[in-house]
């Protein structure tokens, strides 16, 4: 294969070393936990591939997070809330949460 043919699913680096266009079609939709509130942007895309967007607001109102960080956990090394993955799993079985074709 040269450097100037693409395919579809070709995972190697572009000319120069840049990196390769994202070409999922995900759509980011906000999700709120059943447990604290806190909203988060996710995008599905297959059953195991969840993409999670948490902002300053969610990650304050998690309690989750605030339980950890109470007993000494830095936030930034947490690296998931629970509560929130079982509300962006359900979120994706309402229907309210699509998976994005790859």
């Amino acid at each position: 294969m040269t450097d100037d043919v693409r395919v579809p699913g070709d995972w190697q680096a572009l000319p120069g070393g840049g990196a390769r266009p994202d070409e999922r079609q995900a759509r980011y939709c906000p999700v709120a936990c059943r447990e604290c509130g806190a909203i988060v942007h996710a995008a599905k895309f297959s059953s195991q591939h969840t993409s999670v967007q948490w902002d300053a607001v969610a990650v304050h109102q998690c309690a989750e997070f605030a339980r950890r960080v109470l007993a000494g956990e830095q936030t930034p090394l947490i690296e998931r809330c629970e509560a929130m993955r079982g509300s962006i799993d359900i979120a994706a079985l309402d229907g309210r949460l699509p998976v994005a074709p790859p």
